[in-house]
């Protein structure tokens, strides 16, 4: 089912391959926004969320990974206002953080956080356990803490939901706000995101799209979709929201940090964080919080140089390509455990149709 506008008809045979993954049940749902020089052009949707509930523009979709961004761009909010730095060391902020020094966790710093370069593990060997004992958010991040680094700060790249679980703990210390809070009034509200949360109320909930194949599925501590976890605000992988939210959220940083002739991050602030910040041997390219390394990810063979996306392990991805000018916002409701190789042919066909039709 179709909706906003497409002059060419260019994406109609983009959005029937993703209509035979939902028919071929590689996935219950799907549904793909996209934006052209900065302003949405076309949103499509097909399946069903849940089992009583068709895919729609009323639906919030768990986006899993994605939600680093948004804690990125909170992050850099606060950097913006002088209360935060990029050089700062984590264990200025949470002096519990350092340790005993013996393996150089005082030096993590918040860009290392941000570039996934700090040495912390991806997250707690233990983490559907946990998830299923509904572990509070403070208990999984001291959890943490018990693990040695797995490398030395700024020696190697290592994708960590664990150091942006510490972003959010930071910034909230700093603060003496509540984390959740931060994201809506520096990012959420300007942003004019009215369908987007870290920690989405009640009412929502009978409206998120399930995520099969997550930890902890068919459990209370279900990783996207059990009341603990959407009220857990977990700064790595908490976030919900509409597909088009989703891809406005999107046009905020290919417009450099402007929506509807508001600001809301300023041009330096997307500038350093679609920059790369790793210039390890062997690393992929890694913003504050964006990944930059289109042929890395596995997520888009055409995309080009200058671009910059996340996805996210419920079956999303949101990428910008700056030289075609094209913005694209996918997702899906069967998790990356279930079948990484449909995982990623979900995400290829939609950012490689997208660049096909309209470049």
């Amino acid at each position: 089912m179709g909706a906003g506008y497409d002059e060419t008809g260019k994406l109609e045979q983009v959005f029937a391959r993703i209509e035979r993954l939902v028919s071929d049940g590689e996935t219950d749902a799907a549904a793909l926004a996209v934006g052209v020089a900065g302003q949405p052009v076309a949103a499509w949707y097909a399946g069903h969320a849940r089992p009583e509930l068709p895919a729609g523009p009323h639906v919030y979709w768990p986006l899993a990974s994605i939600s680093k961004l948004y804690t990125a761009a909170t992050v850099m909010a606060l950097v913006e206002r002088g209360e935060l730095y990029l050089s700062l060391p984590v264990h200025l902020v949470l002096p519990e953080f350092a340790g005993d020094g013996s393996d150089r966790r005082d030096a993590i710093t918040l860009r290392q956080l941000l570039t996934h370069t700090s040495g912390l593990l991806y997250e707690s060997p233990n983490m559907e356990e946990l998830l299923i004992d509904q572990t509070p958010l403070d208990a999984l991040i001291a959890e943490g803490q018990q693990y040695p680094l797995d490398h030395a700060p700024g020696s190697a790249h290592q994708y960590s939901d664990y150091g942006f679980a510490l972003l959010g703990k930071v910034a909230a210390t700093v603060t003496g706000v509540p984390f959740p809070e931060l994201v809506r009034s520096l990012v959420l509200e300007p942003a004019g995101l009215q369908h987007t949360s870290l920690q989405p109320a009640p009412e929502w909930f009978p409206f998120i799209a399930q995520a099969p194949g997550a930890f902890g599925w068919g459990t209370d501590g279900a990783m996207y979709n059990s009341p603990y976890a959407l009220r857990l605000g977990h700064p790595a992988f908490g976030v919900v929201a509409t597909l088009a939210d989703l891809l406005r959220f999107g046009l905020l940083f290919a417009n450099r940090g402007m929506l509807d002739g508001y600001r809301v991050l300023s041009r330096s602030t997307v500038r350093a964080m679609t920059s790369n910040h790793v210039s390890i041997p062997g690393a992929p390219a890694w913003g504050l919080g964006f990944e930059l390394d289109a042929a890395a990810s596995g997520e888009g063979d055409l995309l080009g140089p200058g671009s910059f996306g996340h996805g996210g392990a419920t079956g999303c991805t949101l990428w910008h390509d700056s030289s075609a000018e094209i913005t694209i916002a996918f997702v899906s409701n069967r998790h990356y455990n279930l079948n990484p190789v449909s995982f990623a042919r979900r995400l290829s066909i939609a950012t490689n149709g997208v660049l096909a039709a309209l470049t």
